[in-house]
């Protein structure tokens, strides 16, 4: 079958509303429809995963929260740590991906987590507690001289680590507020960050944040990835050396 100037339109909105993270099928009777077709209509399927093969990037999923996508690092979507508000420098992007990356390990320490379709909860305070113990975990095997096979992550749970929990502004436009001189603040930061890609949601008390299904499916797209074996290995008390990893650098990471 050949495609018409109509079936082309209907491909790009399709990708138009997938690369919109908030929009929902159900809240679309138009992404309903473009969807549809991709989920029954093979030669339409076919046309969208082929202009997205060009743009080195792939469908994850397209179930109840739409087209899901994941990227490589050299397609144009690609998102980067830096993209992350207020990571401009070198210490914000390793804070930002460490936290990032410890959000994906807290709420998925293993395998079979990633399988299990269930709302996961992420208490800033407790979360922050827990990635706080994982760099002390790693401080020590550091001193015993157990080598961590991530060079990023090295360079990362140093700069966490040395940093307070929390620690309030008391001049300016940051009085008051969180600093980015504590780890809270990047932990609420990225978690708001989240919630903007669709991929968390604020409980409605505060404090709380609950992962969405398209944040498990993106952790388990890049559940491969050096940084997050590594920690979720340590969150899970097992020893570095039997993790076989790549390094690489950690703010530098992409992933969709």
């Amino acid at each position: 079958m050949t495609l018409t100037q109509a079936d082309h339109t209907d491909l790009g909105l399709l990708l138009a509303f997938a690369l919109q993270p908030n929009q929902r099928p159900g809240r679309s009777p138009e992404y309903r429809r473009v969807l549809g077709r991709y989920r029954t209509e093979p030669d339409f399927r076919l046309a969208t995963d082929a202009v997205l093969h060009g743009l080195d990037t792939r469908v994850l999923s397209d179930g109840d929260f739409g087209l899901v996508l994941g990227v490589n690092p050299e397609s144009p979507f690609a998102f980067r740590v830096a993209d992350l508000p207020n990571a401009t420098t070198r210490d914000g992007r390793l804070l930002a991906g460490l936290v990032l990356v410890g959000i994906a390990a807290y709420a998925y320490p293993s395998p079979a987590d990633l399988d299990e379709e269930r709302v996961r909860r992420v208490p800033e305070t407790d979360f922050e507690q827990w990635l706080r113990a994982a760099c002390d975990r790693l401080r020590v095997r550091d001193a015993a001289g157990e080598p961590i096979p991530e060079e990023g992550l090295d360079e990362a749970w140093r700069a966490y680590h040395e940093k307070p929990a929390t620690r309030v502004g008391d001049r300016g436009r940051g009085a008051g507020r969180l600093s980015p001189k504590c780890t809270l603040y990047w932990v609420r930061n990225t978690l708001a960050w989240l919630a903007e890609q669709g991929m968390a949601r604020p409980e409605s008390s505060g404090g709380t944040w609950l992962l969405t299904e398209r944040f498990r499916i993106q952790v388990k797209d890049m559940a491969s990835e050096p940084a997050y074996t590594v920690l979720a290995a340590v969150g899970r008390g097992e020893h570095l050396g039997r993790t076989n990893v790549t390094p690489v650098p950690l703010d530098e990471e992409a992933g969709a």
